[in-house]
């Protein structure tokens, strides 16, 4: 469930913005996952990063590849 909607339902405009007070903040529960959840995100946000370096220097390998192969053959 998102606290998006809630959020809209308990603020107040005051001279055309939004505002909570530090009450309500206090007041709204917040999900907290299991450590060992976390350290699985965070597990897998560290091989979906190198996995990006991996595929980043493929790139620029094909990139340089692709240009020496333009330059051997119209340059």
């Amino acid at each position: 469930m998102s606290a998006y909607p809630m959020l809209f339902r308990i603020c107040k405009a005051a001279i055309g913005q939004a505002n909570i007070n530090a009450q309500e903040m206090q007041n709204i529960g917040l999900y907290l996952p299991p450590i060992e959840r976390q350290q699985q995100f965070v597990q897998f946000k560290e091989q979906v990063d190198k996995s990006k370096v991996v595929v980043q220097k493929s790139l620029e390998q094909a990139e340089t590849l692709k240009k020496a192969l333009m330059q051997k053959y119209f340059g």
